[in-house]
């Protein structure tokens, strides 16, 4: 792990973002992590969680790898700001946008039936524009997809670099399927994580945080339900 990752591990865990225990996910396991990057609530940690997403953006893809940075509504929207505030400090002037849930019918954006003046918000992305993504985790991957087909429908020729997400939960699906390779196979868009789950547990075991109870359901979690990398950290700890 980078510098910057262990960082970024230490504050999500220190906002709260981060958190050990048992959770009930969308999917319906209980897991003994818990990742959202909605409650960082302040500047500062939009700050944090900017630099990260930056650093990550830039190892991904390089300072010319991209035009513009996208977040889907609604996490994704100040993901999106904090990441081009941060791209800046790195010297690098990148414009934003996101998406509206519901289409403007109003005002100037709403005339002339232009349907990115009324279903984008920020940056108006011109023909064959590289969209960074930029979202908190992935696991159906179903408001990434959706914004996916908004914006080839509304842009022309667009591309997509890259997804950056927060945390990859390193999880696969009862079929084996991981939510990053799904994504990636059905849009073509590979996917990078600031940091992977093991890397996080990683870090937390090294300093101490991660012991006794919660250790041993994060070997047995990811020992059931993670993917091969996980499996094998997993079992390294069992």
């Amino acid at each position: 792990m980078e510098q910057w990752q262990r960082r970024f591990v230490d504050f999500l865990v220190e906002a709260g973002a981060f958190r050990l225990g048992s959770f009930t996910l969308k999917s319906g396991r209980q897991s003994p992590t818990f990742v959202n990057t909605g409650l960082v609530e302040d500047g500062h940690g939009l700050a944090e969680l900017g630099e990260a997403y930056a650093a990550r953006a830039l190892d991904a893809c390089g300072p010319d790898g991209f035009d513009a940075v996208f977040g889907p509504a609604y996490k994704g929207v100040p993901l999106a700001v904090a990441t081009a505030i941060a791209l800046d400090r790195h010297g690098l002037r990148v414009p934003y946008l996101f998406d509206r849930k519901e289409r403007k019918e109003h005002g100037e954006e709403a005339a002339g039936g232009d349907d990115a003046k009324a279903l984008l918000v920020g940056h108006r992305p011109e023909p064959g524009e590289r969209l960074l993504l930029v979202d908190d985790v992935l696991t159906t991957g179903a408001t990434k997809f959706e914004a996916v087909q908004l914006l080839r429908r509304l842009v022309p020729d667009v591309r997509f670099p890259a997804l950056v997400i927060a945390v990859d939960r390193q999880e696969a699906d009862d079929a084996g399927n991981d939510a990053a390779g799904l994504f990636t196979a059905e849009t073509g868009i590979a996917v990078y994580a600031a940091v992977t789950m093991t890397d996080a547990l990683t870090h937390l075991e090294q300093t101490g945080r991660l012991a006794g109870e919660d250790r041993e359901a994060c070997v047995a979690y990811l020992g059931r339900y993670g993917t091969e990398p996980a499996k094998a950290w997993a079992a390294a700890r069992s």
